[in-house]
């Protein structure tokens, strides 16, 4: 429980700078307060707060974690930044009350984050030296020093205009610029890889940035966005890919009957189950078709289908013991998968959790579940992009979707998916599915607190 706790819940134990994860919770609060008109003696509360909470535990539970690790500082306690990041906005609720207006909070949030990395990252004078204190206090005091120096580094930014500036270049006006596009792209590159739901991320961030998410031009805007991490499936399963087109062309060539190439062929066996997946995802697919693209208007439904996806996830870390491999899977096994990608259509339901978790739960290995779940995405990616641009060709001819924010998104998309999935391939191997079960839940609770707050 110490060890949980001192990790901010897990945060500490994602790979890929474990310090960053740590950081986003006061990021997320102080956002959402600034985003729901908080009161600022509010927002200051609640920082000092983290701030306090988040040095306290810290000193109290990173001996435990430094015994335990056998590491004087160890990369899974996190709350060190949870308080430092909290003090970085700590002030500006009271000395910069612009900096929280509604065309501005988000620039704000992003810069005191960024600020905050970089000073804990560089550590200027003293607070390398304040690593040397003892026990707890010595992960802690150069954490608070940081977020000392991004706070007044924050504050100064605000007060020569420089944020102002920034948030009127990347104005939010309903429409699709090039800043919006790096951002929306950034979101769909983590959460296509991260069982979370990259259709309910972009949903959510659209209607944040006054953009209809039922348009098809941000329809169209998406899956050139889920193309830009298809590139990322591509290269990083290549290997695989190319020893299953290797072994479809032994086996054409060997005129065996298809049956038994289906029974003893490992590539044969795959192919035959990407197939019937594909067909039971694209019959669902275009039978439901209107009542998905219906659901992504409503954050109701998003909510709901969030839970239903938090709640999967954490059911599948509870199956321990998954000794099967992909050509011991069945017809019956493929189309059960078919039917969990089917229901990724709705917004909120992840495409990779719900077909990781499919597969897991029939008994495939976990690591074989994460690569059958990228290659079975391949088709279904391709061919939502091929119906889409044939039934809005005209639209895109006509001018309607800017290319270049369209391109930006795309190359954004497939550069954060890359390291999405190396974050993947690691927690589904730890089975530490759960913490995105419960990321799930935050943000289903946060819409309908929304919900509630707008009737």
């Amino acid at each position: 429980m110490k060890r949980l706790i001192a990790s901010c819940f897990g945060l500490g134990w994602l790979p890929l700078a474990p310090g960053s994860w740590g950081s986003l919770p006061p990021v997320v609060i102080f956002a959402l307060m600034c985003y729901l008109h908080a009161p600022g003696v509010l927002m200051s509360v609640v920082m000092a707060a983290l701030a306090l909470a988040g040095s306290y535990f810290c000193v109290k539970f990173t001996p435990a974690v430094t015994a335990a690790s056998g590491k004087n500082d160890p990369p899974e306690v996190v709350l060190d930044e949870v308080a430092g990041q909290a003090i970085t906005f700590l002030a500006v609720p009271f000395l910069a009350p612009s900096a929280i207006s509604a065309s501005q909070f988000l620039i704000t949030a992003l810069a005191g984050f960024l600020l905050f990395r970089a000073f804990d990252t560089i550590k200027p004078w003293p607070a390398r030296k304040f690593e040397k204190f003892p026990a707890g206090w010595g992960v802690l005091a150069d954490d608070l020093m940081a977020g000392v120096y991004a706070g007044v580094t924050l504050l100064l930014c605000i007060r020569f205009g420089w944020l102002e500036y920034l948030s009127k270049s990347v104005y939010f006006d309903g429409r699709l610029n090039i800043f919006s596009a790096c951002l929306l792209g950034a979101v769909q590159g983590v959460t296509e890889f991260l069982p979370v739901s990259s259709d309910g991320h972009l949903v959510l961030f659209e209607t944040f940035l006054k953009l209809n998410p039922e348009t098809p031009q941000m329809l169209l805007f998406d899956l050139a966005t889920h193309l830009g991490t298809l590139v990322v499936i591509l290269v990083a399963f290549r290997k695989s890919i190319a020893a299953i087109f290797r072994g479809l062309l032994i086996d054409v060539k060997s005129g065996v009957n298809p049956i038994t190439l289906y029974k003893e062929s490992p590539s044969t066996h795959v192919a035959v189950l990407v197939v019937v997946v594909t067909i039971v995802t694209g019959v669902i697919g275009v039978l439901l078709k209107k009542h998905f693209i219906s659901a992504r208007g409503s954050l109701a439904v998003v909510a709901s289908m969030w839970f239903i996806n938090g709640t999967l996830l954490l059911i599948t870390d509870w199956r321990k013991k998954t000794p099967l491999e992909v050509q011991q899977l069945g017809l019956f096994a493929a189309i059960l998968i078919g039917l969990a990608q089917a229901t990724a259509i709705m917004p909120a339901i992840s495409r990779s959790g719900t077909t990781i978790c499919a597969a897991i739960l029939i008994g495939l290995r976990r690591q074989l579940a994460v690569e059958f779940s990228f290659l079975i995405a391949i088709p279904a990616i391709l061919g939502a992009a091929a119906i889409e641009l044939v039934g809005h060709f005209g639209e895109i001819s006509s001018g309607g979707l800017p290319i270049s924010s369209v391109l930006t998104g795309s190359i954004v998309a497939a550069f954060t998916g890359a390291l999405a999935l190396k974050l993947l391939i690691k927690v589904v191997g730890t089975a530490k599915l759960k913490f995105f079960g419960f990321y799930c839940y935050i943000l289903a609770c946060f819409v309908l607190i929304y919900l509630l707050r707008r009737a």
